[in-house]
């Protein structure tokens, strides 16, 4: 709040400053006129505006059309005003837009929902009896596989933020993400040993949190997604 005070004091007094400048030429230059032509025939007077008025281009040898009172004044005017234009300038203020639940939300629910239900409901039906079926599940790299799904799944939490500063591991989304993955590299170790009891057992804790990650990116539940 203090910078914001300081700009628009700043942006005040440089408000004032133009529009005095502003009057303060536009004065001048009638005065000098009105003063030229009552001290001066109006040939003297032209002559003396003429020399007044000249400018040089290159060298200057080459003289310009002498600009008239009119034009004279429109050009102060102009610049003046343009100057007031970029003092009335408001600073920007960062919002969040759309990585707070705006465009990027959007545009990754659309990209990754697919994917992460598709994966989710194929480790669902997965019996942990069928070795090859779990392993499968693993190794396939298409979409309903867990690399697929390990990606997507985590790039859909990390949209569910309120700014976008805001550290993607501070994110609710991402917590129970990262809780349920705990429980499937458990799992995953267990199948590489071959100890089925750890399978089953890391599996259904799995399971269990699995709908805590869901409500956090609008997802339906485990018994949802099952009746698909």
């Amino acid at each position: 709040w203090y910078l914001v005070l300081v700009f628009y004091s700043f942006n005040t007094i440089l408000t004032t400053l133009i529009m005095m400048r502003v009057v303060f030429l536009l004065v001048s230059t009638l005065f000098c006129n009105e003063a030229a032509a009552f001290l001066a025939p109006s040939s003297i007077g032209v002559t003396a505006r003429h020399s007044a008025m000249r400018s040089y281009v290159d060298d200057g040898a080459e003289l310009t059309t002498p600009l008239s009172r009119k034009k004279f004044v429109e050009g102060i005017v102009q610049s003046s005003c343009g100057l007031l234009v970029l003092g009335q300038i408001k600073p920007a203020y960062a919002s969040g837009g759309a990585t707070a639940g705006g465009v990027y939300l959007l545009s990754a629910k659309q990209r990754y929902n697919k994917r992460v239900t598709s994966g989710l409901k194929a480790f669902l039906a997965l019996d942990v009896n069928d070795i090859s079926a779990v392993n499968a599940f693993f190794e396939t790299k298409d979409e309903g596989g867990w690399e697929d799904l390990s990606a997507a799944a985590y790039l859909l939490a990390n949209a569910f933020r309120t700014n976008s500063s805001k550290a993607p591991d501070s994110l609710p989304s991402v917590k129970s993400w990262k809780a349920f993955s705990k429980d499937i590299d458990l799992l995953k170790r267990g199948l590489a040993k071959k100890d089925m009891g750890k399978v089953a057992s890391s599996y259904k804790n799995a399971e269990e949190k699995l709908d805590e990650y869901l409500a956090n990116v609008e997802l339906p539940t485990v018994m949802e997604l099952k009746q698909m």
